[in-house]
């Protein structure tokens, strides 16, 4: 596995690099797995877990005869067992304690899965995509779980620690009894019970981990609690698992403008003279030429706080009879304070102007490679964004069985999920009479900027603005469901699955917009910025510059207070969007399993069949500007609204079917057919549109906002799933899986261009990111995964082991309306190939591990701010871990990590790679943990 977040990281090794004696048990024929998979307690099946932590795969050798297995074989081993006797293609990664999932978050520990793509958001993963889509279900035991924002479904990945979990089980293909709303996979997330272990358990961990782009350090700490006990009115067992994290982050980031075609045909006459004359001075008269509009560079300097908890009561009250009670609860904070300097062309100009004389280079399409431009503007902004998310979800569970046959399981559940962010901008506006110098065909892109008057001399800003915005979100979920399975003894039959479920989900966000304030003068709160050490030293740079402080602006009254500003945005009534979702569902399952066939087959079929009945509503909202009397400087002033949205009321009808083949005891074939559904997100039913008129200096630029369709219909999807799977050893395995999805409606985004015209006659373009049901898509692709322990080799080398895995995938889909080279464009998040290779060693007390991570090139944004409606790709890059763990005694350890020891600079561009974008560089991690488990 690719080792990445130091502190989780070590926590994963840690469990895994117990002393490894008497690891080299011999294998034990195993049998064909029946129609479910074991249970764990207190959980929902089957939308929860597939197997207990560490089952023993049918057809073992019995308890007496085993040799224990610990460690980083155990946990691999337990993975492998899921993943054969699940009645689905399922993959796991299981942890033994607390603590032991392989990375910080739980975004970061899916990446080692076969099929799965994580998106990274300030140097850590931050959401997964499964074999190319991104409409992934969350669930916590089998139910639902999310965070409270304006965009998504599901649950924001990087918000929850990953000590707090025991295993996490990826769904790739669905089935009857499974949850729907999901086109590519389902991501359950297990936590432990008191149940799950025999008696008293403690364990506990402490690390500390040095960011080296930052120059901080964190500390984490987790700490397990569980006990179970006999009285008089049945057994008893409470568990409390809590986790806290502390991170720090810096990004540096170095930018390029869009890049615009210099056209002496526009029919702008304004565009049109300025392109005849640019061509002119470069000598590029009658040939293709392209001009990006600037460049900058930004530096984001902030921090993360993680703090879980989880606590859990069972009750036995007779052996066919319990009770699980549970209380999950997740606290985040996020908050990065940053500065961003740009060189643009002059205020009003279309395009920057070409420095008579300079040398210029170009690609052979014509794109700008290098060169000096004149009349450039410099701008600074200094901002500040605060977010906060709670998530609690309480449920309680009972299991009756009042015949050996017959189980009877009732869950309840209720999620309240709250988040708050700020956002906060202070904007200095320069004079035009900069001169920029530019070259960016290198890995790191170049430039110098010089002005009359200096970067460090307050006399080069002329204005100055402020820009803030808050949000809110509240969630909240009821849930319940009643499941029955009654089982057949030696029939064919071997059990049919019955439910009914019934969710009513709500979400209400108020967003203030973005509030414009033209500042009457530039603020004297001025403080420089060095950028010696920017890119580590490495980025050939202009040198030191003049910005607002960022020490004031870390906290946002202090901002408001130096700027003079004494309230704060208004949330109008036009600000809030709701939605409720009210769901009603049945489904019949039937399992099966047939010994007496040449070749032994077990599998199940089944219907479910939902209803969804849902309501959108919010508002188109728009805001000018106006200048106070006698003063200069522009205000926010009236808002207008006009209310929008929809219901709509629909039944899904969703077959399924699971076949698997038992070609001998060690080798299965499966095969898999269904049909799904997945609901648009909150952002894409969000018929909410804001529009706040830009200030003078910004007004001839492109602005962008985005807003939902309320009346978009789900996405359907029909399903094939094979896959062939060896598994050689007890922690040795080979599969090959290949998948083909056939979408109809999917959700595209789509751009349009906008121009409004405000109150005092000033008319802005803005770019708008909508949503709609494009035709069909479809998603094809195959998963290889391997691993083994190299056991037959000699001496020290029997400690050697590894993992690897390759993923293809291929999609066509309609394209969004985009401008430029690329038209056709592949599915948003999409690499068509990524791998992991991790190399073991795990022999006496150490264990160690080197893990690379690779991905190819894949889509980031159809536009994006900045990006002027072009697409916004990322190259194809990889990242190098490493750690190593010292097993001191059985219950003490320590592990050191080192995280991207490749310094890994991840470049994105506009399409096509003479286009750069951005150059992003992240923190290098080391850290050290300390664990003991008793």
């Amino acid at each position: 596995m690719r080792l990445e977040t130091g502190a989780s990281v070590a926590a994963l090794l840690l469990g895994w690099a117990m002393p490894a004696t008497a690891q080299t048990a011999p294998d034990a024929p195993v049998a064909p797995a029946g129609p479910a998979a074991v249970e764990q307690s207190g959980t929902v099946a089957p939308s929860a877990d597939t197997g207990v932590v560490g089952a023993q795969a049918e057809g073992a050798a019995p308890a007496g005869d085993e040799i224990v297995i610990t460690g980083v074989r155990a946990s691999l081993q337990s993975a492998q067992n899921i993943k054969r006797n699940s009645a689905q293609i399922v993959d796991s990664i299981v942890a033994e304690d607390i603590g032991k999932l392989p990375d910080r978050n739980i975004a970061e520990a899916l990446q080692r899965i076969s099929g799965i793509q994580i998106q990274r958001n300030y140097g850590e993963g931050s959401s997964v995509a499964i074999r190319g889509l991104s409409q992934v279900r969350t669930e916590l035991n089998g139910r639902d779980i999310f965070t409270a924002s304006g965009t998504g479904n599901s649950l924001s990945l990087e918000d929850v620690p990953s000590e707090l979990l025991a295993g996490i089980d990826v769904y790739k293909n669905p089935s009857a009894d499974l949850i729907e709303d999901q086109l590519s996979g389902t991501i359950n997330f297990r936590t432990r019970k008191p149940f799950d272990f025999d008696g008293f358990k403690i364990s506990a961990a402490a690390t500390n981990t040095y960011y080296d782009l930052a120059r901080k350090s964190q500390p984490t700490g987790s700490l397990l609690l569980s006990d179970r006990w006999d009285t008089g009115i049945g057994e008893i067992g409470v568990l409390v698992s809590a986790s806290y994290q502390k991170t720090v982050f810096s990004q540096d980031t170095i930018s390029t403008e869009p890049f615009n075609l210099l056209d002496p045909n526009d029919p702008d006459p304004v565009v049109r003279a300025a392109s005849i004359a640019s061509l002119a001075t470069l000598g590029r008269t009658g040939q293709v030429t392209t001009l990006p509009r600037g460049t900058g560079i930004g530096q984001v300097n902030g921090g993360r706080r993680r703090f879980g908890i989880d606590a859990s009561v069972q009750w036995r009250p007779t052996d066919t009879l319990e009770f699980t009670g549970e209380v999950f609860r997740n606290d985040y904070k996020f908050r990065y304070d940053d500065f961003s300097y740009f060189a643009q062309a002059a205020e009003g100009a279309t395009n920057v102007s070409p420095l008579p004389g300079a040398a210029f280079t170009f690609a052979p399409n014509g794109d700008f490679q290098s060169g000096a431009f004149r009349n450039i503007r410099v701008a600074a902004n200094t901002s500040l964004e605060n977010r906060r998310s709670t998530t609690t979800d309480y449920s309680l569970n009972g299991r009756w069985r009042p015949t050996p046959n017959l189980t009877i399981t009732a869950d309840g559940q209720y999620v309240d999920s709250k988040t708050r962010r700020t956002r906060s901008i202070v904007g200095l506006n320069g004079n035009s009479d900069g001169t920029l110098t530019q070259d960016i065909t290198g890995s790191v892109p170049a430039f110098t900027i010089t002005t009359p008057t200096g970067l460090t001399n307050a006399a080069t800003y002329g204005s100055a603005f402020y820009l803030d915005n808050l949000n809110r979100s509240k969630g909240t979920d009821k849930t319940a469901r009643l499941d029955g399975e009654y089982k057949f003894d030696g029939s064919v039959l071997q059990s049919i699955k019955v439910g009914v479920r019934y969710a009513d989900r709500s979400n209400r966000y108020s967003d203030t917009g973005y509030r414009y304030t033209g500042l009457n003068a530039v603020p004297t709160q001025l403080e420089f910025a060095d950028f010696g050490n920017f890119f580590r030293g490495d980025a050939d740079l202009f040198g030191d510059a003049l910005l607002f402080s960022r020490g004031i602006t870390q906290d946002y009254d202090a901002t408001r207070a130096a700027l003079g500003i004494t309230t704060l945005p208004n949330f109008l009534p036009s600000s809030t969007t709701t939605q409720s979702q009210k769901t009603y569902t049945g489904y019949g399952a039937a399992f099966f399993r047939a010994d007496d066939l040449p070749v032994p087959i077990d599998g199940n079929v089944g219907l479910r069949v939902v209803q969804t009945k849902l309501a959108v509503a919010g508002f188109y909202q728009q805001t000018d500007l106006i200048t106070p009397p006698g003063g200069t400087a522009q205000v926010t002033g009236p808002t207008t609204f006009v209310a929008a949205g929809n219901t709509d009321d629909y039944t899904s009808i969703l077959p399924s079917a699971n076949f698997r083949a038992h070609l001998t005891d060690k080798l299965q074939l499966r095969l898999a057919l269904s049909k799904n559904i997945s609901r648009p997100d909150l952002n894409q039913l969000n018929p909410s549109l804001n529009i706040t008129e830009p200030g003078r200096a910004q007004i001839a630029q492109l602005q962008y906002t985005s807003g939902g369709n309320p009346d978009l219909k789900p996405m359907n999807s029909k399903n094939l799933d094979a896959s062939a799977e060896w598994y050689f050893a007890r922690t040795g395995s080979l599969t090959v899986a290949g998948f083909y999805k056939d979408i109809s409606d999917y959700i595209q985004t789509g751009i349009s261009t906008r121009a409004v015209t405000f109150t005092d006659g000033l008319t802005a373009n803005y770019s708008v990111t909508s949503y709609s049901n494009v035709a069909n898509a479809k998603v094809k692709g195959a998963e290889v995964a391997y691993q083994q322990f190299f056991d037959f080799l000699p001496g020290p080398l029997g400690g050697l082991g590894a993992q690897a895995n390759f993923t293809f995938v291929d999609s066509t889909a309609p394209s969004p309306a985009t401008e430029g080279p690329v038209r056709q464009l592949p599915l948003q998040g999409l690499s068509k190939y990524n791998y992991n290779v991790i190399g073991i060693y795990e022999r006496g007390i150490i264990s160690a591990r080197v893990a690379y991570n690779w991905r190819s090139k894949f889509l980031v944004a159809t536009s994006s701010n900045g990006s002027g409606n072009l697409p916004v790709f990322q190259k194809a890059a990889g990242q190098l871990d490493a750690s190593i763990t010292a097993n001191v005694t059985p219950n003490f350890s320590l592990t050191l990590n080192a995280v991207n020891l490749t310094n890994t600079v991840r470049s994105t561009f506009y399409g096509i790679e003479t286009r750069p974008r951005d150059a992003i560089m992240n923190d290098r991690q080391i850290s050290g943990v300390a664990r003991i488990t008793f």
